[in-house]
């Protein structure tokens, strides 16, 4: 992979440092990518998605995520910061305006970024967009095949609808190492078993994979700290500018159904319903839609001809 051609650590204000790194052209089109989770931190594999010799691209990890210090720090995290935080870099970086994408959690995102700072945008890349909706975390955690899969670990008590998600949030936020350790194993099966991937159970779970978890159950646990209809609402008062949705026709962790919600929201998007692909970024259906994506907004400004659009 092309290394970075700059990477730091942006100080907050409150305690938290934000590791931030930048690829390809400086002088290129700024795209800034955020990833999902939340609590994931941002994967360098997104660089090789990208055409570096057109982009700027601007990776970042969030509040607590990965390269961000405090690891795992719970404090002073919400969504409204993390907003700040895009913002806060934007500046840092000399960005006058900028393409914002993310996929899932990084989608979520990026529309609340673009609620209030819509006009820094030349447009936002939304790939298997995540709403925070009680049906999207209740098809998580709601479920007999989830309880299952924490039922070794949690109370009987905790497995009943409503109930799982608080005690592992609770749990990761203050138990014993040993602990946090067996729920993210936990929760790591159960999430590749939703999503089809290979069983890497086999593999210990280590300190960052906690980490990861700790954050989404915080956020999880709040509902993200966003009002889900709020959110779609306020799309319609969005400048205007182009977006590009992708969902995978096979997604079992966000429902297609956001993508075209969104769209109906979005006047002038255009979606594509990418087929046999689930919610993984590198499944080469999506990674190519995402390239095409990406490329034709790099020659034109634009998504036009790309996917179908909403007039």
């Amino acid at each position: 992979m092309t290394p970075a051609f700059d990477e730091g650590q942006l100080a907050t204000g409150d305690g938290h440092r934000l590791w931030y790194a930048q690829y390809g052209n400086p002088h290129g089109l700024p795209l800034f990518w955020l990833h999902g989770g939340p609590g994931s931190g941002a994967s360098l594999r997104h660089a090789d998605l990208v055409d570096l010799a057109r982009f700027r691209l601007v990776l970042a990890d969030q509040r607590g995520c990965v390269r961000s210090q405090p690891a795992g720090g719970l404090e002073n995290n919400h969504t409204g910061l993390l907003v700040d935080d895009i913002e806060r870099l934007r500046r840092h970086l000399g960005m006058e305006r900028m393409l914002l994408g993310g996929g899932s959690w990084g989608a979520t995102l990026a529309l609340a970024y673009a609620a209030r700072h819509g006009d820094m945008l030349h447009g936002l890349v939304l790939r298997a967009p995540f709403l925070a909706t009680p049906a999207e975390l209740g098809g998580f955690f709601d479920t007999p095949q989830c309880w299952q899969a924490f039922a070794a670990i949690a109370p009987a008590s905790a497995l009943a609808p409503g109930r799982l998600l608080p005690w592992l949030a609770g749990q990761l936020a203050s138990s014993d190492a040993q602990t946090c350790s067996r729920i993210a194993g936990a929760w790591r099966g159960h999430e590749q078993a939703l999503e089809g991937r290979p069983n890497e159970a086999a593999e210990p779970p280590d300190e960052a994979l906690v980490q990861r978890y700790r954050i989404q159950a915080h956020y999880l646990h709040h509902g993200c700290f966003l009002d889900p209809d709020a959110l779609v609402e306020a799309l319609g008062s969005l400048p205007a500018m182009p977006v590009a949705i992708l969902h995978g026709d096979a997604d079992r962790v966000c429902p297609p159904a956001n993508a075209r919600r969104l769209q109906q929201r979005l006047p002038g998007s255009r979606l594509l319903i990418v087929a046999g692909a689930g919610h993984d970024p590198f499944h080469p259906a999506m990674a190519a839609a995402l390239r095409q994506a990406l490329d034709g907004f790099a020659a034109h400004g634009s998504f036009d001809g790309w996917g179908a659009c909403h007039g």
